[in-house]
């Protein structure tokens, strides 16, 4: 069942923390840590989401002031999740981790006994219940510290509004009328960076959502083979605007990727950007004085629904159990990256909310978002799809952009759900 919540837990909820420490290495092809030196015990920390690295590296070094005795070496490499799966078929996963809830490749390791159950441990106690109850593991237990949560919408140049007089709408055709008048004037409504699958994926989720809402419902439906990607009339007509948008996006989209289109939109080409709430960092890295705000991405029917989904979190290699030093190191620095303090240090510097109670973010640019969610609430969204699907998905979805045939674009989306949820019996 969808469970809907108040803004004022989201406005609570604000946090962030991702970092690099200071004793930083490069994986190697056996993927072993270096060993350890000057008595200190350290500890490997693999990081899969590289726009946070220097986020983290702020915990990490605000923990390691605090406690000398201890290195937690962030690891950050290109193919984070590739390097993780070799090293799990060679049982060597790196003694902590942090990952998606919703990716397949940790459902996988947290089903196959590789992470550890960290449900009794007295940090968890700081995440609020809500997260930790989204992420719990077919037995009831958490192999995960919810971290930091995300949410989608639509980013747009402030000044450029302004200046023209114009207020974002709430109502998916007056969006369009509006793109319709920016590009009347010659310029682009939309910076749309489609060269990159995973942004592709995004943005129909981004639209359907507004829609579907938390896709807990529909996904169980799906995977009992009473619904499928061609009855649900919203993934259809997400692909469609998704269609639409190209009519008024940057020339040639499936040749710009992420990292430029995030250097153009905040140096001043085009007037909106859809994406989520981790790509502010990156805007306001790529041009500190951009004034960009944020909110909702709009609907048919001038009611869009906002999601919430948790987005990192920490794991632990089950194995770091019988290693009491390292668990030991490992159990302190996730007391203090758990805590009221270490994930203020998060927030303030990746600006997005947090799982943790009692952390506040101050980000004006998500404020038109938050005053959304005040008046109309959000769904938590934990739902996850079968294992392979995401990555099924993303390899074909460019191509729907391509040939703009829906029709067999859901068609083999269903197929490849389908074969997803049997392959994973």
């Amino acid at each position: 069942m969808k469970k809907k919540i108040m803004a004022v837990t989201l406005c609570l909820a604000m946090v962030s923390t991702f970092a690099v420490g200071c004793g930083q290495k490069n994986e190697t092809d056996s993927g072993k840590s270096e060993e350890k030196s000057s008595g200190k015990v350290e500890i490997e920390f693999v990081q899969v989401k590289r726009e946070a690295a220097e986020s983290y590296t702020k915990v990490i070094e605000a923990f390691e002031k605090e406690n000398p005795d201890i290195v937690i070496k962030q690891n950050v490499v290109p193919d984070a999740q590739e390097v993780l799966m070799t090293r799990a078929s060679s049982d060597s996963l790196p003694d902590m981790m942090n990952h998606w809830p919703t990716d397949a490749q940790f459902v996988q390791f947290e089903d196959e006994g590789l992470l550890l159950d960290l449900s009794d441990k007295d940090y968890m106690k700081n995440i609020d219940s809500k997260y930790l109850d989204a992420v719990k593991a077919k037995d009831g237990k958490n192999y995960i510290a919810p971290y930091n949560v995300n949410f989608m919408g639509v980013y747009y140049n402030k000044d450029k509004f302004e200046e023209a007089g114009y207020t974002m709408p709430t109502k998916w055709d007056e969006l369009i009328a509006l793109a319709e008048e920016i590009k009347a004037k010659g310029e682009t409504p939309f910076i749309l960076p489609n060269k990159d699958s995973w942004t592709v994926s995004n943005l129909w989720s981004n639209i359907e959502a507004r829609d579907l809402g938390s896709h807990e419902d529909e996904f169980e439906k799906m995977k009992a083979g009473e619904e499928s990607f061609e009855t649900i009339p919203e993934y259809k007509s997400g692909v469609e605007k998704m269609i639409q948008l190209l009519d008024y996006a940057n020339e040639d989209s499936l040749a710009l990727g992420y990292d430029q289109a995030i250097n153009d939109f905040a140096n001043g080409e085009g007037w909106m950007f859809l994406q989520g709430s981790w790509t502010l960092p990156s805007f306001l890295s790529a041009n500190p004085d951009f004034n960009v705000e944020f909110t909702i991405l709009p609907n048919d029917n001038g009611k869009p629904i906002a999601t919430q989904t948790v987005d990192t979190g920490f794991c632990v290699n089950a194995k770091v159990a019988d290693e009491p030093e390292k668990m030991e190191a490992i159990d302190k620095f996730l007391s203090f990256a758990l805590s009221a303090e270490g994930a203020q240090i998060y927030t303030d510097n990746d600006k997005s909310p947090s799982c943790v109670t009692g952390v506040k973010a101050e980000v004006p640019q998500f404020q038109p978002f938050f005053d959304y969610v005040e008046a109309n609430g959000f769904e938590a969204d934990g739902a996850y799809p079968p294992t392979g699907f995401e990555d099924t998905k993303r390899g074909k979805i460019q191509n729907v952009l391509l040939d703009k045939d829906v029709d067999a674009f859901l068609k083999e989306m269903t197929n490849d759900w389908n074969q997803a949820v049997e392959d994973s019996k």
